[in-house]
């Protein structure tokens, strides 16, 4: 009786939650200007979904209480067993007894959990149909956690289109991103000063390699986010040729790659600081100051700060922040120059890929005019992307090399704890990979520039025509790549003489070193952690 007085009610409340919940979904997808709408949006969003499962889970308890009987009949003892409750337990378990949408639905449990996988399904299908398979749209999610450290404050990283991105100086991720670089220069300056102030020591040097590399790039980030949007809209331009060309899950390549090198990265490092962490908690357990581990942590990892001030908590925490940045901008820094090259690696694939498909066959002199002009649209844009970030490509690759370098002296110490030496291993293994990560990812730009030769080659005498023989050209005598501020290209051949350079460092590092004590072995000093 009370379901059938209901039943509409039901019905009208399900279906205008989840026509609501689809309309948010669909809106979360569009860019969230200003904030406080952003804000109002995911509160809405969740609140509303919060609501449709509160409603599903206490409509449910109806039909969970209705079923409770069964186990009672069944323990019942056969002298006790007789037609009623046989009926009794037949009615419990054959008759669906629940609140319903008018006989369409029964709200139970299992409803649930399908309405769950009809809303995810929904998203998914949507996220798919939504991708137009644009670099801009590939880097929204990591251009978002990149904010969260104060890293390219740029407004409307996650809209869809590349026109709705701006750059200002008063908006709040701007300002965010000037706090953490005076922070950091902050902290750069007392470690600098710290240094020199005492007895000059390469142990010294390593931290100020660290934060001053970390400080510069903050800086270089914020001058790219000033330029990023106008790159955006380049980078669209020169997509424009394939993009139109491919099937949704073409589309969803570029995404899927650049969120794997992302997540890979950002795991890796995420495992290298909290090693690093574990290994500072391990040192400040033998420390004199046992009654406070926590400032016995703290002074280990900040010296040069309490070398100056007055331990405090705060202190401490605020120090912690600033090396938690600067670990994020230190790793963030390769994961970006690999993104971008993945980006401009992929836009020269996709005109291979249909060069190649016409290998060996006669076509017009239109279709080499086209592909001529989308290929010189991807390598100026590689050129122009080059020099917005060949500076932090070469700050990049500096301070790779010098860590390394860094790393194999510490090898040659014996480390004094399990800890020490499982996170010294796994800091100098991901170093290594993460370099050559970075050449490999960058140097496919210019293997992906130079494949065009090969179909050239074989391009009948009835197709050569005057474009055919620009193109030529311009693949052969042009250097598509990524540089250190010119001062190299990230080729195959760098990957070979930086692998021969470190190969050399360690033979020479061998053949000089000497039986001395390159650690400090006393366990509450400053601990190198490279």
């Amino acid at each position: 009786m009370t379901d059938k007085t209901f039943a509409h009610v039901i019905v009208q409340a399900f279906f205008s939650n989840l026509y609501y919940i689809c309309v948010q979904l669909l809106n979360s997808l569009n860019n969230m200007e200003p904030w406080i709408y952003g804000v109002y949006f995911f509160f809405s969003l969740f609140y509303l979904i919060g609501r449709t499962v509160g409603m599903c889970l206490f409509g449910a308890e109806v039909h969970t209480e209705t079923k409770i009987p069964a186990k009672i009949l069944r323990r019942i003892p056969t002298e006790g067993w007789n037609v009623e409750t046989e009926r009794f337990l037949e009615l419990v378990n054959n008759q669906t007894i629940s609140l319903t949408g008018n006989g369409y639905f029964f709200i139970t449990r299992p409803f649930l959990l399908s309405l769950l996988g009809t809303i995810v399904t929904y998203e998914l299908v949507l996220m798919q149909f939504n991708e137009n398979g644009s670099f801009h749209q590939a880097m929204t999610k990591i251009l978002f956690v990149a904010q969260c450290f104060g890293v390219m404050p740029v407004i409307g990283v996650t809209c869809k289109n590349p026109t709705n991105l701006r750059f200002s100086w008063m908006s709040l991720r701007t300002i965010y991103s000037l706090i953490s670089l005076v922070a950091i220069g902050f902290y750069t300056a007392l470690t600098i000063h710290h240094s020199l102030n005492s007895k000059l020591e390469f142990v010294k040097v390593v931290p100020v390699i660290f934060y001053t590399s970390n400080l510069y790039c903050i800086f270089a980030f914020i001058r790219l986010a000033m330029q990023w949007p106008a790159l955006m809209e380049e980078w669209k331009i020169a997509e424009t040729f394939f993009n139109n060309y491919e099937s949704v899950p073409e589309k969803l390549n570029l995404k899927r790659k650049v969120l794997l090198v992302a997540i890979t990265v950002g795991l890796l490092s995420f495992i290298e600081h909290a090693l690093s962490l574990a290994t500072l908690i391990h040192y400040a357990q033998v420390c004199p100051e046992k009654g406070d581990p926590v400032a016995a942590l703290f002074k280990q990892e900040f010296t040069q700060l309490f070398a100056y001030t007055k331990y405090s908590l705060e202190k401490g925490i605020f120090a912690q922040m600033i090396n938690t940045v600067s670990t994020f901008v230190w790793s963030y820094m390769d994961c970006f120059v690999m993104l971008i090259s993945v980006g401009l690696s992929t836009g020269f694939k996709k005109i291979n890929t249909q060069l190649v498909a016409f290998k060996g066959k006669v076509v017009s002199e239109e279709f080499w005019h086209r592909h001529r002009t989308a290929y010189r649209r991807m390598c100026d844009l590689c050129e122009n992307v080059d020099n917005h970030i060949s500076r932090i490509t070469l700050v990049s690759f500096s301070n790779n090399l010098f860590f390394i370098c860094v790393q194999l002296l510490n090898s040659l110490t014996e480390k004094d704890s399990l800890t020490h030496t499982f996170y010294f291993w796994f800091s100098l293994l991901f170093l290594i990979v993460r370099t050559l990560a970075v050449s490999l990812y960058a140097a496919e730009i210019n293997e992906q520039a130079k494949i065009p030769i090969h179909v050239f080659r074989v391009v009948p005498r009835e197709s050569w025509c005057l474009e055919v023989k620009r193109f030529y050209e311009e693949v052969t005598n042009d250097i598509v790549a990524l540089s250190g501020m010119k001062f190299f290209y990230l080729t195959r051949r760098l990957v070979l003489s930086v692998a021969g350079t470190i190969v050399t460092y360690e033979l020479v590092l061998l053949q000089f070193h000497q039986d001395e004590e390159i650690e400090n072995k006393d366990p509450c000093s400053p601990l190198k952690m490279a």
